[in-house]
């Protein structure tokens, strides 16, 4: 037999081995933004996953469609089944809640032939296309996808309008008692004889009560919705739950991951804002350098510009087809790799940052007094010394509150990573994406999920981690008392 008709027969046998899945999309006519599929399939010993994709149009390659989720093949008998209401996937086998390894990823026997799953994220009245392909423990497509129609016609429904009432009540209540606070103030100023200031009071209250309304009311209705079940169908008509959607937080697939990659997501880039700013910043205010406002100007141009078009900008440019591999010669994905795309994000965010941290610490420098550098020239001391035991130290009671500031603007730094990768790539089923923060993934499960209660709730613990950090960091670093 002749090598083409062996590899034809070694064809024909990996193809009886691995059937296509058959799909049956059933179109979710009471749901919102979710289309439920029921996948029949045949067993096979190479398949190791199946991958779910979705695409605007049919496709006959599974890598011109999006991956919306992946469901693992393997065995089941130590695993348990998770009730869906633990998990913002629902899928099922033989008609029970689907099995889950200690990461949350949904498994699947090797001989069960029918599994379902719930894909959310779908937009209402659009045509889209979903295939299920069969992939081995490479990640390599077993079989070419055979994608079905799937819609969901469920429009974005508005609830009735609620009882205004109680906003209106708790809005004019805090208008009362920062007016009666302002009014206590200057009698209090008044006994104390500070007359030079009776119009101070007046002077501040417009944006005090602006203030308290437009800030103070939203946060604390933010964590009033923590506590209900809240959603894109009850809202306005949520019931208290207690900590339950806390709960939730704290047992959502990837929640380490995510939490995690915020950590190194704000510390990498706190770290190069204020480094690099501040060499910056000295390398700019040396004694002698021509064209000083001229470099400034053009470091700022990344503060300057508005930071949604010049992540664009960096979009377009790291695509396959954009500049910078056109000018490698190269067609590489930077997003296409968990890795390379974090790497990728943070370096953006870095050097969108550092214009404002090198202004920043520029105008310190300039505060600093000339004339105890001049002794140190008079006194022999190196340039590294002056830098270790003057500028350091003087810049510390500026820096610190600038390098707190930094990091809670990166730990809260939406539109970077939602403009560039918005969360991707795809980790595991209903987990965040690779390149999600906290906040982008708050986003997703609020508006895409339509978890408004679970949503509030990871806005709280946000939160509380930022004010334990910014106490701790504080008081580690006695910022007040070197201002003092």
């Amino acid at each position: 037999m002749s090598a083409g008709l062996l590899l034809a027969a070694w064809l024909g046998l990996l193809a009886a081995a691995v059937e296509p899945p058959a799909v049956t999309v059933v179109e979710a006519d009471a749901a919102y933004r979710q289309v439920r599929i029921a996948v029949t399939v045949e067993p096979s010993d190479t398949v190791a996953a199946w991958e779910i994709r979705v695409a605007p149009e049919t496709f006959s390659d599974s890598t011109d469609a999006m991956l919306h989720g992946r469901v693992l093949v393997g065995a089941t008998g130590s695993l348990e089944r998770v009730p869906p209401e633990l998990a913002f996937d629902d899928c099922t086998s033989d008609g029970q809640p689907i099995h889950r390894d200690a990461l949350q990823r949904p498994i699947v026997a090797p001989g069960t032939t029918r599994w379902t799953c719930l894909l959310t994220g779908m937009r209402p009245g659009v045509d889209q296309w979903v295939g299920v392909v069969p992939v081995d423990a490479a990640g390599m497509a077993l079989a070419p996808p055979q994608p079905v129609r799937a819609r969901t016609d469920v429009p974005d429904v508005r609830p009735a309008p609620p009882d205004t009432r109680p906003v209106l009540l708790a809005l004019g209540s805090i208008v009362v008692a920062a007016t009666v606070l302002l009014v206590l103030l200057r009698r209090s100023d008044a006994r104390r004889g500070r007359t030079r200031s009776r119009l101070a009071h007046p002077y501040v209250a417009p944006a005090l009560i602006a203030l308290a309304t437009l800030t103070f009311y939203p946060i604390l209705y933010g964590i009033g919705l923590a506590f209900t079940d809240a959603d894109q169908s009850r809202l306005g008509d949520e019931s208290f739950i207690g900590l339950a959607n806390f709960l939730t937080v704290f047992t959502t697939p990837g929640i380490w991951r995510v939490t995690g990659f915020t950590m190194v997501w704000a510390v990498a880039n706190t770290a190069a804002h204020v480094g690099l700013g501040l060499l910056l910043a000295i390398a700019l205010n040396r004694r002698g350098l021509r064209g000083k406002v001229a470099y400034r100007t053009i470091l700022l141009l990344p503060w300057a510009i508005p930071a949604y078009i010049s992540v664009l900008a960096w979009n377009g440019m790291l695509q396959p087809d954009g500049l910078i591999n056109s000018v490698l010669g190269t067609q590489i994905d930077f997003f296409d790799d968990p890795m390379a795309a974090r790497i990728v994000v943070i370096l953006v965010n870095i050097w969108l940052g550092v214009p404002f941290m090198m202004m920043t610490l520029s105008g310190a420098l300039q505060a600093l007094s000339s004339d105890m550098f001049e002794a140190a020239d008079v006194d022999g001391v190196s340039r590294w010394d002056q830098f270790r035991y003057l500028t350091l130290p003087n810049l510390k009671s500026t820096m610190v509150p600038v390098s707190l500031l930094g990091f809670i603007w990166s730990f809260n730094a939406f539109v970077t990573i939602y403009l560039l990768t918005r969360g991707q790539p795809y980790v595991g089923f209903g987990e965040p994406g690779a390149t999600d923060i906290l906040v982008t993934y708050v986003f997703t499960v609020a508006f895409e999920y339509g978890h408004y209660g679970v949503a509030a709730a990871w806005s709280v613990a946000i939160f509380l981690l930022l004010v334990g950090f910014s106490w701790a960091y504080l008081k580690q670093t006695r910022a007040t008392e070197s201002a003092a």
